[in-house]
């Protein structure tokens, strides 16, 4: 995993006690490479200042490609919530339109799926 700690939204991967973790799968625009990994460490760092944030990262699907999954854990789905509603990262994903768009109908559930496509 790319990464130290981390921010994105809604899917929702079941953990022990009431951890919460949730994935999101973003394609990387042509030639962006370089504005995502400064982009995502930004949003990763904005996480960090959340109550319950406990930790994420990211990872390419692989060395050529332009899908990458962002994966964030927090110490509850209160905490998710809290950040997923908040202002700060609604400007910080408006600051990354011109460099990756979220695919909502990838699915990420168990961590096998972080590593298998179908």
């Amino acid at each position: 995993m790319n990464s130290t700690d981390g921010g994105g939204p809604d899917r929702t991967v079941p953990g022990a006690g009431e951890n919460v973790t949730t994935t999101i799968v973003r394609r990387i625009r042509p030639g962006r490479d370089d504005e995502f990994t400064d982009w995502i460490q930004s949003g990763l760092g904005l996480a960090r200042m959340f109550p319950g944030f406990l930790g994420g990262g990211w990872l390419k699907e692989s060395s050529t490609s332009d899908v990458c999954v962002i994966v964030l854990r927090f110490e509850t789905q209160r905490g998710l919530d809290n950040w997923l509603r908040s202002a700060l990262r609604g400007g910080w994903l408006r600051t990354g339109t011109h460099i990756a768009e979220e695919l909502p109908d990838e699915r990420i559930t168990t961590a096998v799926d972080l590593f298998e496509r179908h």
